[in-house]
C-alpha cells in the first residue's frame, strides 16, 4: 500500500511538504519527499501519479463552523492542552476558502473517502499530539518556529525529532525505515546546526510530512483514535501505547571469511593508489560492498568450519549500490558502520562507483578519484572486527587482526 503525508501550506504562496512511503505488513518505508509551492490540483495529480491509497493531511480539511473552534479542536485541547499541544481555531470567518478544504474535496472526487481504512482514504492529523503519543513525551516538542523562540532551541528540537523518528525502526507497532537516499538528499540529520532561515523551515516541513505519513500508516492499521466527527471535522491521533523499541543487532550471521576478503580488497586499494587512482578506488568500493553484504549472508556449506561458505545475499534493487545495501542492514549496525552524515553522503555519492567505473574506458564511467572510500572501508572493517570479537567470534583471522 502506497501512502502519503502532507504538511500543507495554509496559503498558496508557501511551500508544502509531502512524504511518500510504502506500507508492507508492519514496515513503513519512506521512499520520497517533495517540497515546493503546490496547489490542491497539483497535489491531487501527484498523489494519483504515485498510486497513493491513503493520505494524512496536517490542516483543517472540514470547516463548517462560522466562528470559534471546531469541536475536534476543542477535544484535542481537552486531551492535550495540559501538554501544551492545543489547536489554533479554524472557522469560516477566518478561513472562508482554506486550501485544505479545497484539497480534501478534490480528493473525495478521486475516491479518497474520510476515515476509511481500506481502498482510498484521507484523514486529518495534527503533528504535536501525534508526537506526544508516539514518543511518550510529557509535553509538546519545541521544534517549530514561534514568536520569541531562539533559533538554537528550534534546531535542538528538530535534531531531537530526527533521532526520535529514526528510533521508530525498532518499533513493535510499526517499523519506520527512512531510505538512505531520502536521508542524504532531503534531510540534514545530525547536521541541523548548519541550518538557518528558509532551510530550517524546509527541514521542519519535511519532518512534519513524515509524521503525517506515519499517522496515515497507523490509521490503515487501525492504530489511531478519532477526535470529532466526519460531519463537522475530526483529527486522528496515534493510540497511546509504546511505539519505540530497540532494533535488534543480532539477527544476522557472522561471516569472517567475507570480512577477510573485504580487507584484502582494501589492501589492494591502498597498494594500487599510486599506480592508478581509479582502479584503487574501484577496489575500495568493492571492499565496502563486501563488508556490507557480509551482514546479509546465510551459511550454506561447511557449517561451523573455518572455510564455511554462504549463500549470496538476496537484495532487492541494485545489489552493487552501496546506499541500497546500507538500507538493508539493521539500524543499529548502520550507526556503527556509518556514524556520520558525511559518510552517508559519500556512500550515496559513490554508490555505483564499482559498477560504473571498473571499466574505466567506457563512456559512462565516472572520472576522478579520492581517498574517501578507502577511509570508510578501513573503518568499516575495523568496526566489524570489533563487533565480531564482542560476539565471541573464534575465527583466527578475526582474533589476530590488528
Amino acid at each position: 500500500m502506497f501512502l502519503a503525508g502532507v504538511d500543507l501550506a495554509w496559503t498558496n504562496h508557501h511551500p508544502t511538504g509531502i512524504a511518500y512511503g510504502e506500507l508492507k505488513g508492519s514496515v513503513l518505508t519512506v521512499t520520497d519527499i517533495n517540497h515546493g509551492v503546490l496547489c490542491p490540483d497539483s497535489i491531487c495529480e501527484e498523489l494519483e501519479y504515485k498510486r497513493t491509497s491513503g493520505v494524512a493531511i496536517d490542516a483543517p480539511t472540514i470547516i463548517n463552523n462560522q466562528t470559534g473552534m471546531r469541536e475536534c479542536e476543542k477535544a484535542i485541547g481537552q486531551a492535550f492542552g495540559r501538554k501544551k499541544a492545543s489547536c489554533m481555531p479554524s472557522h469560516l470567518e477566518k478561513y472562508p476558502n482554506h486550501p485544505a478544504v479545497e484539497l480534501s474535496q478534490k480528493l473525495e472526487t478521486q475516491g479518497f473517502q474520510h476515515l476509511l481504512k481500506t481502498n482510498k482514504f484521507q484523514v486529518e492529523c495534527y503533528p504535536h499530539p501525534a508526537i506526544i503519543n508516539l514518543f511518550g513525551l510529557p509535553e509538546r516538542l519545541k521544534y517549530k518556529k514561534k514568536k520569541g523562540m531562539k533559533v538554537a532551541d528550534q534546531i535542538h528540537g528538530q535534531r531531537r525529532l530526527g533521532w526520535l523518528l529514526r528510533s521508530l525502526e525498532g518499533s513493535p507497532v510499526l517499523s519506520l525505515k527512512i531510505a538512505n537516499y531520502v536521508q542524504v538528499t532531503h534531510f540534514k540529520f545530525d547536521q541541523e546546526y548548519n541550518l538557518s532561515g528558509a532551510a530550517l523551515k524546509t527541514h521542519e516541513d519535511k519532518l512534519d510530512a513524515i509524521i503525517c505519513l506515519y499517522v496515515a500508516a497507523l490509521h490503515a492499521k487501525s492504530q489511531t483514535d478519532i477526535y470529532g466527527t466526519r460531519a463537522d471535522g475530526y483529527i486522528v491521533v496515534p493510540k497511546e501505547q509504546i511505539y519505540q523499541g530497540v532494533a535488534k543487532d543480532n539477527e544476522w550471521e557472522m561471516a569472517p571469511w567475507a570480512v577477510e576478503t573485504a580487507y584484502k580488497y582494501y589492501l589492494a586499494a591502498v597498494q594500487t593508489y599510486s599506480i592508478c587512482g581509479g582502479v584503487s578506488m574501484t577496489n575500495a568500493a568493492l571492499s565496502i560492498e563486501i563488508i556490507l553484504k557480509s551482514y546479509l549472508l546465510t551459511p550454506s556449506v561447511n557449517l561451523g568450519a573455518l572455510n564455511q561458505r554462504y549463500d549470496r545475499a538476496k537484495v532487492s534493487g541494485d545489489g552493487h549500490d552501496l546506499s541500497n545495501l546500507l538500507d538493508r542492514l539493521p539500524s543499529c549496525i548502520q550507526r556503527k558502520l556509518v556514524p556520520s552524515a558525511f559518510e552517508r553522503e559519500m556512500l550515496y555519492k559513490y554508490r555505483n562507483y564499482f559498477k560504473e567505473s571498473r571499466y574505466a574506458y567506457e563512456t559512462k564511467a565516472q572520472s576522478g578519484h579520492s581517498g574517501t572510500l578507502h577511509s570508510i572501508a578501513e573503518r568499516m572493517i575495523r568496526e566489524t572486527v570489533k563487533i565480531y570479537r564482542e560476539r565471541g567470534c573464534g575465527d583466527p583471522w578475526i582474533k589476530n587482526f590488528s
